[in-house]
């Protein structure tokens, strides 16, 4: 291993360059504060671009002339900082490589054997692929050049040093003290330990005293995040390209860098209304018949639905693109009697197509070159669902273009929103489970690009969709993604189980997706392998009535898992979750609109919206919705009570309004029968009065204002139709509340329109006796002011 040094500086009002003999660093400052500085061996890579950012986001600002002192350079950055964000500059050392920023210290940049990186990879891909990274395919990218064998970024670790954000990983939400790997992976069965899963997002979100920045590895190659692992007192990014492009994102708050991160790779566009309702799954439902049963039994037993879902067995064959025409011989009459209930039909759409002569769908694809290629510059031929099967080469704009065209397909059948699936891409019968890195994708080998498969496939079908039906907006579910993949599909985190232990390890899978830009996510509610049973199902329901995708879904061998199945007391318990998922909609929709506009996620770790408090840190089985609603799930059978944190400020129980003290530990009965909620005080929500069986346009006819008391309460409501690209309204809720003295009414006096709607009250924290804690009251268009019953 050698450390890179530089001995040339050339400096331009866009750039300081440092040059060696075949290496290069470029350093430009980005707005927003950002710094990026791209490492580069090849010619061709020193002005390389960008998969995930798009051009206009990283444009280079006006540098002022360096600071040069005892042979160190130092940048000031044009936009000035955060009052509260530190010192912004950039100290430079070229030789050897190194900087500080922020009080971050890197230790030196290593050019570093790929052997070597090897070694921190998963079994599964380095018993499969070290050959083929030391073999030729590799050395023909990388030109041959002896220093473009991978690249190892080592940075000062302090002792409180905790980390954040890496997308979807197992564990606890401090991914400190663990080595993640970035290369996105068919893991059937994942425990707590098991790395890496289907999602690869090297982005991640250090904490330091009270300080926060980020980093951002913007490389599609493998990738690794040594968070401490190796060594106690250094943190390591390694990459196995030929080149290192390092974004420092600054803070001074968590919320600041993911705001400024999605700045950068994009945030997700607004879903319809219908994709944040109730989702329906099974691996498989057999027939159209058993499809329409699983319909009739949401209908029989009161529970609100808006979509159910076809997995592979509805296909000929698993051929992509059709229906079995003796278990699904009427898909158009199936989904037209969905929805005139009131529900959507999604469908599952692996990437593999099946190599058959006179299949549509494959000899449209030869005929434009559409699939991967092997060395030999032939079609890729191997196994998945269908044998033999060939891939479509998504790096490339014609073959994006052509799959997207392909949905047609599915909406004529009325199909209203496609499934990514097995887009890691999975494949059986290679023992690294994925494609050779050899495979030939354009001008790239498969092992640069492999990360990437997931997330251009997800843009292909969303372009697809948004091209064939320009007055909808699509929704795609994809498995595998990246950064940037937010901008086209919700994201669930694959093939959990039915374990307490899977439901517990999902809040921080979720709020760490969430930190690193994905803010459309869910988990597999009540597991998808194993058996369920009724308390885990009714517990995991009422989890996943705060996520901001809702789906029950089980495989084959599995307990069916249906709301119904377990009977009562769980359905009634399963019943009442649902209720409550689809009462606070209006809400959910309110967030996931701001959420596209600035980035923040809907569900939250408390440390994005307490980042200096101390006790938050390390809290992995409460979250947040919004800046307004904590929740605090149960996580054990039989459970009963549990310890509950909550921060500064006043906070009311959703349901009774009894009133607890922030900046506190308080113990409170949770079990399976009612989620335990809790609302901001100073913060109003809006909810429906009562749920609906299923979604249709987020007018809001009525509406339920849920009042925490502060002396000025405030809200927000977004409406639109729930669909499309027209006319919206953000509508403001503030109210000023006067308690009374010495046991007398107090005085509620409210400045809002309610542009029209019927609109109802509901006060926290007073009732009109000792025991009672919730005021409820009708609000009538004339009526802004209103007397209220003590506190109690």
């Amino acid at each position: 291993m050698s450390h890179l040094r530089f001995h040339d500086t050339h400096f331009s009002p866009q750039q300081l360059l440092l040059q060696r003999l075949n290496a290069q660093a470029r350093i430009t400052a980005l707005p927003g504060g950002v710094w990026r500085l791209l490492v580069s061996h090849r010619p061709e890579d020193h002005d390389k671009g960008s998969w995930a950012i798009p051009d206009d986001r990283r444009q280079p600002l006006a540098l002022s002339a360096p600071n040069h002192s005892g042979g160190r350079i130092a940048l000031a950055h044009p936009e000035p900082a955060a009052a509260d964000a530190g010192d912004n500059s950039l100290l430079l050392n070229p030789s050897p490589f190194a900087w500080h920023w922020q009080g971050l210290i890197s230790l030196g940049l290593t050019a570093e054997p790929v052997r070597s990186l090897l070694q921190a990879v998963p079994r599964q891909i380095e018993e499969a692929s070290a050959h083929q990274f030391e073999g030729h395919p590799v050395r023909e990218q990388l030109d041959g050049l002896s220093l473009g064998a991978g690249l190892r970024l080592d940075l000062l670790l302090e002792p409180e040093d905790r980390f954040y954000g890496l997308g979807e990983r197992t564990g606890f939400l401090n991914k400190r003290g663990r080595r993640w790997h970035n290369w996105t992976t068919d893991e059937f069965f994942h425990g707590p330990k098991t790395d890496p899963l289907y999602q690869a997002h090297p982005f991640v979100i250090l904490a330091r005293d009270n300080q926060y920045l980020g980093l951002y590895l913007d490389e599609s190659w493998y990738s690794c995040f040594d968070l401490g692992w190796t060594e106690a007192d250094q943190w390591s990014i390694h990459t196995a390209g030929p080149t290192l492009d390092l974004y420092l994102i600054p803070g001074p708050d968590p919320a600041d860098i993911v705001q400024r991160y999605t700045d950068l790779v994009g945030c997700a566009p607004l879903p319809p209304l219908w994709a944040l309702g109730q989702h329906q799954c099974r691996w498989s439902y057999p027939d159209q018949e058993s499809v329409s049963a699983v319909a009739a039994g949401y209908r029989a037993h009161d529970l609100p639905i808006d979509a159910l879902w076809l997995d592979i067995d509805h296909m000929e064959s698993y051929k992509v693109f059709s229906f079995s025409t003796r278990r699904f011989p009427d898909p158009i009459g199936l989904t037209r009697g969905l929805a005139q209930q009131g529900i959507k039909s999604v469908l599952i759409v692996d990437p593999g197509v099946k190599q058959e002569a006179g299949y549509g769908v494959y000899e449209s694809g030869k005929a434009i070159d559409a699939f991967v290629h092997n060395t030999r510059d032939e079609e890729l031929v191997g196994e998945v669902w269908p044998k033999p099967v060939v891939w479509p080469d998504f790096t490339q704009p014609a073959v994006r273009q052509w799959w997207g065209q392909l949905q047609q397909f599915y909406l004529d059948q009325g199909i209203a929103g496609i499934w990514n699936d097995m887009n890691e891409p999975a494949a059986f019968g290679w023992p690294n489970k994925t494609l050779p890195l050899d495979a030939r994708q354009g001008h790239w080998t498969h092992a640069e690009v492999h990360n990437l498969y997931g997330t251009l496939m997800a843009e292909a079908s969303y372009s697809g969709l948004k091209a064939l039906q320009p007055d909808k907006r699509p929704f795609v579910l994809t498995r595998a993604g990246s950064p940037g993949v937010q901008r086209y599909a919700f994201v669930w985190t694959g093939d959990n189980a039915s374990y307490w232990e899977h439901l517990e390890m999902s809040i921080p899978m979720l709020l760490n997706l969430g930190l690193s830009g994905v803010p459309f996510v869910g988990a597999d509610i009540g597991g998808f392998s194993s058996d369920c049973d009724g308390e885990l199902l009714a517990a995991w329901s009422w989890l996943g009535a705060c996520y901001p995708f809702m789906r029950n879904h089980a495989g084959k061998g599995s307990r069916r898992q249906e709301p119904w199945q377990f009977g009562e007391p769980w359905l009634g318990s399963i019943r009442e979750a649902l209720h409550f998922r689809y009462r606070l909609l209006p809400w959910l929709y309110t967030l996931a609109e701001a959420a596209c506009r600035d980035g923040l996620p809907i569900m939250r770790p408390l440390l994005l919206q307490y980042p200096h408090d101390p006790e938050v840190a390390d809290i992995s089985d409460q979250f947040l919705l919004g800046s307004d609603l904590l929740a605090a799930p149960i996580t054990r059978p039989g459970q009963r009570r549990r310890l509950l944190y909550l921060p500064a400020g006043e906070w009311f129980d959703f349901w009774s309004g009894a009133r607890f003290a922030g900046e506190q530990w308080h113990q409170i009965p949770a079990s399976w029968r009612q989620l335990p909620l809790f609302q901001r005080g100073g913060a109003a929500i809006p909810l429906q009065p009562e749920a609906p069986a299923h979604t249709t346009d987020a007018h809001w006819p009525r509406i339920c204002w849920q009042l925490a008391p502060a002396p000025e309460i405030t809200g927000r409501l977004y409406s639109d139709a729930g669909d499309g690209f027209g006319p919206s309204q953000n509508l403001p809720f503030s109210a000023r509340l006067q308690p009374g003295q010495s046991g007398q009414p107090g005085q509620l006096a409210l400045d809002f329109d309610g542009g029209g709607r019927e609109v109802h009250l509901r006060l926290l924290g007073h009732g009109l006796s000792a025991s009672e804690h919730v005021w409820e009251a009708a609000v009538t268009q004339k009526q802004q002011c209103f007397e209220i019953p003590p506190e109690n």
